[in-house]
């Protein structure tokens, strides 16, 4: 009724955010489930406008709250992307709030990657080095190995994204590795443009995103395509075998024989140590 009002309300500002704090400020982020039926309508889209132009952080966390809460009777509001513009603009923050933290990045997750690649994906990878995620604040991971991977797809997730990501990229991929098998394709290109960059960290995780989803014999890569670039990482990152290996491991199985055969071919020294 406030925001279908407030054009009319002497004190609608105040009113809509104190409404805000005490609905919405008491309960844990971690939390998203209320017991309280809510009934978005077309004029909540105002609170966008009041709420992140008055700039306080904390009534930005009761919004997402109240708009990523579900209950038996409602779930999270479903234009919640109409925030993604808006969310791009807290990237600046610095230290990050931790109760805005969890609500930004619970809030990113049921928006996912297309609802930013509209609004600008630089700013949205800006948002996400600053947050810095980590498996522990994820509630869906293959939904956050899904934005993570068409992220770094871009131009601006190649060159910006922090190593961070693509480090957790790896982590999220060992158990879900069929999945994001049978939903992406490998891309050479990736790996094209970090070795033109000489990005080596990033290279190295990308190297273990590959092994663990498109190893040779999946019909996607080839040892010809793997051993050229191996060769050069190992060159740079001398410990990308013993990073390499234990990602694998991650996934309960033995590397693959096609992994053993390029190690041994362009850094025998190094197998005979990781052996010893």
């Amino acid at each position: 009724m406030m925001c279908e009002n407030y054009s009319s309300l002497a004190d609608g500002k105040n009113l809509v955010l104190t409404t805000l704090e005490l609905g919405f400020r008491h309960f844990d982020p971690q939390n998203d489930w209320v017991e309280a039926k809510l009934t978005h309508t077309e004029h909540h889209q105002a609170l966008l406008g009041i709420v992140f132009e008055d700039g306080d952080t904390e009534a930005v966390g009761d919004l997402l709250y109240a708009w990523t809460s579900k209950s038996i009777s409602h779930g999270p509001y479903t234009s919640l992307a109409v925030c993604a513009g808006h969310l791009i603009s807290l990237h600046h923050l610095q230290p990050f709030p931790s109760r805005l933290r969890q609500l930004v990045i619970h809030s990113i997750e049921l928006i996912g990657y297309q609802g930013f690649e509209q609004v600008g994906v630089e700013g949205f990878v800006q948002l996400l080095n600053n947050l810095c995620v980590s498996v522990q604040d994820m509630d869906n991971r293959f939904q956050w190995a899904k934005l993570l991977m068409n992220t770094l797809q871009s131009p601006e997730g190649i060159q910006c994204l922090s190593c961070q990501h693509w480090e957790l990229l790896v982590e999220l991929a060992a158990p879900l590795s069929l999945s994001l098998r049978s939903s992406y394709s490998y891309d050479p290109q990736i790996i094209v443009s970090l070795k033109e960059a000489q990005v080596w960290d990033k290279l190295e995780c990308w190297m273990g995103v590959v092994w663990i989803i498109w190893p040779p014999g999946t019909g996607e890569t080839t040892e010809e395509d793997l051993e050229e670039v191996m060769e050069l990482l190992f060159h740079w990152r001398p410990g990308a075998l013993q990073r390499l290996n234990w990602w694998m491991e991650q996934c309960n199985e033995e590397s693959p024989e096609s992994f053993q055969q390029i190690c041994r071919q362009t850094c025998p020294e190094m197998v005979q140590q990781d052996t010893k």
